[in-house]
C-alpha cells in the first residue's frame, strides 16, 4: 500500500518569488497613482474655479450689479470674489498654481446682464501639466480646456 505525502503551504522559494513581483508591481504602480493623483487635483481645481465663475455671473445678473473676481498673481495660490466692499479669498489646492491671466489688471469682471467686460483666459499650473479655464467674450461662457485658446 502506498501513502501520498501531501504537502500545504508554500516553500522559501515561491514567497520570495511572489514578493519580489509584488515589489516590482509596486514601484511600477506607485508613481503612476501619484501622477494620476495630481491631474485629479487640478482638474477639480479647475472645475472649482469655472464654477464660482459661473456663480459670480448668476449674481452679477440676479442682483444687477457688476460683480468681480481677482487673481493673486503675486502669490498665485489664491483668487478673490468681490462683492461691493466685501470678499472672500478662495485658495486653490497644495501644488496648484495661477500661471497667468489676460484679464486687465487680472480682474474678470461680470456686468448686470452677465456678461463679462472682457474674455479672457485663467491658466492652471500642476506639477506637470496646464488647464486653462476660458471665458468667451460674447456670451459669458465658461469652459475648461487643456490647449490655451
Amino acid at each position: 500500500m502506498l501513502y501520498r505525502v501531501y504537502q500545504r503551504g508554500f516553500t522559501l522559494i515561491e514567497t520570495i518569488a511572489v514578493t519580489a513581483i509584488f515589489g516590482i508591481f509596486c514601484m511600477i504602480a506607485v508613481p503612476n497613482f501619484k501622477t494620476v493623483m495630481e491631474d485629479v487635483k487640478l482638474q477639480l481645481a479647475a472645475q472649482k474655479l469655472a464654477q464660482d465663475i459661473r456663480t459670480v455671473q448668476q449674481q452679477a445678473m440676479s442682483e444687477g450689479e457688476s460683480r468681480k473676481i481677482l487673481f493673486d498673481m503675486y502669490r498665485c495660490d489664491s483668487y478673490q470674489i468681490l462683492r461691493g466692499l466685501n470678499s472672500s479669498r478662495v485658495y486653490l489646492p497644495k501644488g496648484i498654481l495661477l500661471s497667468w491671466t489676460n484679464f486687465p489688471n487680472n480682474t474678470l469682471v461680470f456686468t448686470p446682464s452677465g456678461a463679462p467686460q472682457q474674455g479672457g483666459t485663467i491658466a492652471l499650473k500642476g506639477e506637470r501639466n496646464k488647464l486653462f479655464v476660458i471665458v468667451n467674450v460674447a456670451t459669458g461662457r465658461v469652459r475648461i480646456s487643456e490647449t490655451a485658446p
